[in-house]
């Protein structure tokens, strides 16, 4: 594989400051790459996530990719906000921008502002599809799974909500520090539901946590169950629409981070979930 040239970016999402929040490799204008030689690169930078763009010969219209350290994604959201910054800082005129990106599925809509030396990016994440509800059997299972037990659970049953990733959200009143993946099945466990990851959500402290499925890795903000928890949140009568919130993640890894999340509801229907954070640039790379 050739690597000469390559460009990268690397930015911290969900953060106050620099080196907080959650990191982010951005690889761009890059020569043609196989789907193997991005996964490749993103085990290089080790991130929890990296995103490759593409832009459409002289138009603001951009293709993209996502992969984890094990395979690739059709939607992430913290990548994605990432993304929004990056597309500002390069190709923004103004101070306020939208853009299209096309994912392997689905195309979203991204926004960023920019601030004095920051960036506050924006997602629309759309309507939220609620796949399943687990039964009282089911959510022992799960919470057994998660080193947790019957009395940590909140007064509803853990659900599987998607707004382009579904996620099990799995709603807690206590124990959240012990949470941890306990079960070397655990994503099978998971796929018997339509669910491709957890998210321990506190529904007192709004907190969520969340791991890849082997549970080596907790990640630090997950834009992606941002969306999932807030439409939970609303259906329990744990949030209000059309009134902007925060769900905090990342304490337990030593990367504490706030995701803001609205959701626009009308008639009591949300029709549009929007997920934000502040970006800061860490630094551009070129490989030799």
């Amino acid at each position: 594989m050739e690597i000469k040239g390559i460009k990268a970016k690397l930015v911290d999402v969900f953060a106050h400051g620099k080196l907080t929040g959650n990191g982010l490799t951005i690889f761009w204008e890059c020569p043609p790459l196989s789907t193997q030689e991005m996964q490749v690169l993103t085990q290089e930078m080790r991130q929890f996530e990296s995103i490759f763009v593409e832009r459409e010969p002289e138009t603001n219209r951009f293709k993209a990719r996502i992969f984890t350290m094990e395979e690739e994604l059709d939607f992430a959201g913290h990548p994605l906000l990432g993304l929004a910054a990056h597309l500002h800082e390069e190709y923004g005129t103004q101070e306020r921008h939208e853009w299209d990106v096309a994912l392997r599925s689905t195309t979203v809509r991204l926004m960023s502002h920019a601030k004095e030396d920051y960036y506050s990016a924006s997602m629309e994440q759309g309507a939220p599809q609620f796949i399943s509800t687990l039964k009282p059997s089911e959510t022992l299972e799960v919470l057994s799974a998660l080193n947790l037990g019957e009395e940590n659970m909140a007064a509803m049953p853990p659900e599987v909500i998607s707004t382009g990733l579904p996620y099990l959200i799995v709603p807690v009143i206590s124990g959240i520090e012990q949470a941890r993946i306990t079960t070397r099945d655990f994503e099978s466990l998971l796929n018997r539901y339509g669910a491709k990851f957890a998210y321990v959500l506190d529904v007192n402290t709004l907190e969520g946590r969340t791991w890849d499925n082997e549970g080596k890795v907790e990640d630090i903000a997950t834009g992606s169950a941002a969306g999932p928890a807030g439409a939970f949140l609303f259906k329990a009568e744990r949030a209000s629409g059309n009134t902007p919130f925060q769900i905090s993640q990342g304490r337990r890894v030593g990367r504490p981070s706030k995701i803001d999340v609205c959701l626009e509801v009308n008639k009591g229907v949300i029709s549009n979930i929007i997920v934000s954070g502040d970006v800061h640039k860490i630094a551009s790379i070129t490989f030799e």
